[in-house]
């Protein structure tokens, strides 16, 4: 039976085999045929074109410089795309606006530069002056070589710049009036201090002023006259001076002492100093006061007090004798 099934597997085969062929040769007659349309050509690696806005411009205005690239996504890197311009005299405001939008094959980079010139270098001499710009540059990497970097050149527009002061209307169309003026194109006002904080730096300045001026009139308002201070009291006449025999005597009258004997012992040792000193001292009552200062035992207050008895009565005499000898002597 295998042998029987083998012609007919062959047949399938060389079945097979044919109409390969005549699929292949269909397609290559295909390819070959003239009546197809060319396919498009690729485009160009990168291209790039400039403009500016608004036109005409009047003196002040604020010009909007666009460069537009147009590159093969698949042969240039979008990101590695750099603009390089100079528009001198004109300023650049701020940092130029770059934007990439990108599809399957190509992609788009804009950069948008904002240009302002408020200096006398862009006055015109007349009605109008032309500014030329020389030309700029977009420098661009290939991919999978991103250490070669090639550019190509960008021609920028010439702006025309007309004065205000004149009544010409520009032939390219432009306003009406001459005198007019573009608020919105001015640079937004600034300040060194924000409104509210210098408000209210003035309203503080304004509170210390009026501080400062109630304290002036404070200090200066008349004051009345102070109370004048009661008169002191006198003092009282100072005691009578004792000498120091005197002082002694007290002592040894006196029957309440604080160092009990020692001072007793010290008057009375005081007491026959004092007699012995004196022109009028006696003797007797010095010996008999240095006793008892010394004595083993510690002198009875009445003894002591006896002899300060003693001692003044006979100072008392002294006294009297010396105030009749001065009366008599007067």
């Amino acid at each position: 039976m295998w042998r029987r099934g083998l012609p007919a597997l062959g047949l399938a085969v060389l079945a097979a085999l044919a109409a390969a062929v005549v699929v292949l040769l269909a397609a290559l007659a295909l390819d070959d045929d003239p009546t197809e349309k060319p396919r498009a050509e690729a485009p160009s690696e990168i291209e790039a074109q400039a403009s500016s806005a608004p036109r005409p411009v009047l003196f002040g205005d604020t010009v909007r410089a666009t460069i537009d690239v147009m590159l093969d996504a698949q042969r240039v890197d979008p990101g590695s795309v750099r603009v390089a311009a100079d528009f001198s005299p004109w300023d650049v405001v701020g940092s130029p606006d770059r934007r990439i939008a990108t599809t399957d094959d190509q992609a788009h980079v804009r950069a948008t530069f904002v240009l302002r010139c408020l200096t006398g270098a862009c006055v015109p001499a007349g009605q109008s002056a032309l500014y030329e710009f020389p030309q700029a540059r977009v420098s661009f990497t290939r991919r999978g070589d991103r250490f070669d970097e090639s550019s190509i050149p960008v021609s920028l527009p010439a702006v025309r710049v007309y004065s205000r002061l004149t009544d010409a209307v520009p032939a390219e169309g432009g306003p009406a009036v001459p005198w007019q003026a573009d608020l919105l194109s001015l640079p937004v006002p600034s300040f060194r201090v924000a409104p509210s904080i210098f408000v209210l730096l003035l309203l503080l300045g304004a509170f210390a002023a009026t501080a400062g001026a109630v304290a002036l009139a404070y200090a200066a308002w008349p004051r009345a006259a102070p109370a004048p201070l009661p008169a002191p009291v006198p003092l009282p006449p100072p005691g009578p001076v004792l000498s120091p025999l005197e002082q002694a005597l007290v002592l040894l009258e006196n029957a309440v002492r604080v160092d009990g004997a020692a001072d007793q012992r010290r008057a009375l040792e005081l007491v026959a100093e004092e007699l012995e000193r004196a022109d009028w001292g006696n003797p007797k009552l010095a010996r008999a006061a240095r006793a008892l200062a010394w004595s083993e035992d510690v002198p009875p207050v009445q003894v002591t007090s006896e002899l300060a008895a003693r001692v003044r009565s006979v100072l008392d005499e002294t006294y009297e004798t010396h105030r009749n000898g001065d009366s008599d002597a007067s």
